[in-house]
């Protein structure tokens, strides 16, 4: 018994360090689905990332499949994974922008009547899979939600997976989710990188500033350190300038120190050359870095930048609530966020931002930004 609990064991140890080995999703088919479903006995395997992004409902980013039939994975992510019950309710949380689930192993065959739905008739049957476990991992990169799925399967004539298999699988979880998590992480952050850095070189729209935990100035750009008077050189800042920025300072000093936690509020700006000063909203979101520090981001717009907005909408007589939506897009949120924030359904964001865009004669956000905020 002991031999055979140690060979258990030494098994397990190598299956768990070539798991870990996986750190590109170039390596997932070959260090981490194949060596996971020959411990499981699957014939097959795939997996599949997921995105929250609006409205076009194509989600599914990366992919990796181990096995006879790779036109499969090409016909599920065209829109099958909607039919898929396994992952049905994890597409439902993404989608809703719900943070904080675990990660969840399922069997088909645990659900009721998936022989009698479309998905099996219509898609599985055609490629010679009876049984399915299904692993579903939700991640959080600095590019917003996501949702890593992992699919192991047999055919027809095949055993369906045993409940030592299955707990097999289930001890495999954190393992994955680490290697799954840490490939997410570092996927995100060159991207969310580049993006940061095409913002910080615009001079246009609506500027921004990032403050550490000791509301000290990290990052910026021109647009948002110009409005807050701290574009000059030290030494031609005027006071006031410097007066402003420490009410600012202040009032983030009552926010909670935690992530998620949010404010706003409006301060009067000193112009340059001028005697007279204009009002400068002021967006605030606190946000924790990957070392637990907490930082700050400040989104500023002058009140004249959101009565052109008002204006804007009012000309094409967009109704309150598509206001609510057409403002919540030029702050950059998402359609999830703006769901969230709002109270109502992703797919009433969705219906909105269609009939804006009807109502504008645009296609795209970018160009709904421009239009609303007469940028060039």
């Amino acid at each position: 018994m002991s031999e055979i609990s140690a060979s258990r064991s030494a098994v397990s140890a190598e299956l768990f360090v070539r798991v870990l080995s996986c750190t590109s999703y170039e390596q997932m088919g070959e260090r981490l689905l194949t060596p996971v479903a020959d411990a499981l006995n699957a014939t097959s395997s795939v997996f599949l990332q997921f995105f929250d992004l609006p409205t076009n409902g194509q989600l599914v980013g990366r992919r990796s499949y181990v096995g006879h039939h790779p036109r499969s994975v090409e016909v599920y992510a065209e829109g099958v994974y909607n039919l898929d019950p396994v992952l049905k309710p994890g597409l439902q949380r993404l989608r809703s922008g719900a943070n904080g689930q675990r990660a969840s192993v399922s069997l088909l065959s645990g659900i009721p009547g998936w022989r009698d739905q479309a998905y099996y008739r219509e898609f599985l049957f055609e490629y010679d899979i009876r049984h399915v476990l299904g692993v579903v991992f939700p991640v959080r990169s600095t590019l917003g939600s996501e949702m890593m799925c992992l699919g192991f399967h047999r055919a027809h004539e095949a055993q369906p997976f045993s409940t030592e298999e299955v707990g097999r699988l289930q001890e495999l979880v954190p393992v994955i989710q680490s290697v799954i998590s840490n490939l997410a992480y570092r996927d995100s952050v060159p991207l969310s990188g580049a993006v940061l850095d095409a913002v910080a070189d615009s001079d246009a729209g609506m500027g921004f500033v990032v403050l550490d935990e000791d509301l000290l100035v990290r990052h910026a750009n021109r647009h948002g350190l110009t409005q807050l008077g701290l574009y000059e050189e030290a030494a031609c800042r005027s006071a006031q300038s410097a007066s402003v920025f420490g009410e600012i300072r202040q009032r983030l000093m009552y926010l909670a120190p935690a992530a998620g936690s949010r404010g706003r509020f409006t301060v009067a700006m000193p112009r340059e050359n001028h005697g007279n000063s204009c009002q400068m909203d002021i967006d605030v979101r606190a946000f924790r870095d990957i070392d637990a520090r907490i930082y700050y981001v400040l989104v500023m717009s002058e009140c004249s930048d959101r009565k052109v907005l008002d204006d804007a909408c009012a000309s094409f007589a967009l109704s309150d609530r598509e206001i609510d939506v057409a403002r919540l897009i030029c702050a950059g949120q998402s359609n999830g966020q703006i769901s969230r924030g709002l109270g109502i359904a992703l797919r009433t964001v969705e219906n909105h931002l269609r009939s804006v865009y009807a109502k504008v004669g645009i296609n795209s956000r970018t160009q709904l930004v421009s239009r609303l905020l007469g940028l060039n």
